[in-house]
């Protein structure tokens, strides 16, 4: 299991954080089971959304592409993150000190 850091930044100026429960179900929405999604877990702030993604590489396909594949999925329409960017790696958008919201699935 891999972890594969990613930011997601609003379109223009954001009415304030993200709904966090809403993205959580996006995105093990939008995840596959070849994807081997395993954990999730999402920061926001006022500028956008830090998330941290534990994933298993599989033949073919490593665990960052599969974790930047669901990303993709899950801001693509008619999501309600539709416009929002990717950047991989962790930008600190999310406000300081703030604890994450996490999910766990076992296999």
């Amino acid at each position: 299991m891999e972890l594969t850091l990613v930011s997601l930044v609003p379109p223009g100026p954001g009415p304030g954080p993200a709904d966090d429960g809403r993205l959580l179900r996006l995105l093990w929405g939008a995840a596959r089971p070849g994807e081997r999604l395993e954990h999730i877990s999402v920061r926001s702030g006022p500028h956008g959304v830090d998330l941290g993604l534990f994933t298993v590489a599989t033949p073919g396909t490593t665990a960052a592409e599969a974790a930047l594949a669901i990303c993709r999925r899950a801001l693509a329409p008619p999501s309600p993150f539709h416009g929002w960017h990717l950047a991989t790696g962790s930008t600190g958008l999310a406000r300081p000190g703030a604890t994450p919201t996490t999910t766990t699935t076992t296999t």
